[in-house]
């Protein structure tokens, strides 16, 4: 639409919400599952029982536990982690297409970017992450992606309460 701030200026407008609502908002969904955001995270095994995606307490962890974070900075941490996933893949499909060498191509890594990860870290972690990006990465962007939604939902629910309590 012509007149719409881009979404993510339409976020920051809107009134923090700590990122620990996330829990709050698993507390009031008598079925997460059902939910079209974070649904797909949830749903039942083999056996009946419900089930969850094995990334998911570990995100919450990290809402409860950094009582600072708010579901804008969450939001943004995620979209920062698949896109530095994004750039460490092209980046590295296209100097092995080249033909350069394993060193010296985490040697290009770490000069091109500190935010591909690479500058900071130990050298033995880097060429671990070099001998299987997709796994190293993979897991670091669907950690990401939960995140976003968990955020997301969050917000959303958040502003669901100022659309609905709100005289107009």
């Amino acid at each position: 639409m012509a007149g719409d701030a881009p979404l993510l200026e339409r976020l920051a407008k809107l009134p923090a919400v700590p990122a620990a609502e996330a829990l709050g908002l698993l507390e009031r969904l008598p079925q997460p599952q059902t939910d079209p955001v974070i649904g797909p995270l949830f749903g039942v095994d083999e056996d009946g029982d419900a089930a969850v995606n094995p990334l998911v307490p570990a995100v919450l962890k990290q809402f409860e536990d950094r009582t600072e974070l708010t579901c804008y900075a969450a939001l943004i941490e995620g979209l920062t982690g698949v896109w530095n996933a994004a750039v460490r893949a092209a980046v590295v499909a296209r100097l092995r297409a080249s033909g350069l060498p394993s060193d010296d191509l985490l040697l290009r890594l770490g000069a091109l970017s500190p935010t591909l990860g690479f500058a900071a870290e130990k050298p033995e972690l880097a060429r671990e992450w070099l001998a299987d990006p997709f796994t190293q990465d993979a897991l670091l962007v669907q950690q990401c992606v939960i995140r976003m939604l968990f955020a997301l939902r969050a917000m959303a629910d958040a502003r669901a309460g100022e659309l609905t309590t709100t005289e107009r």
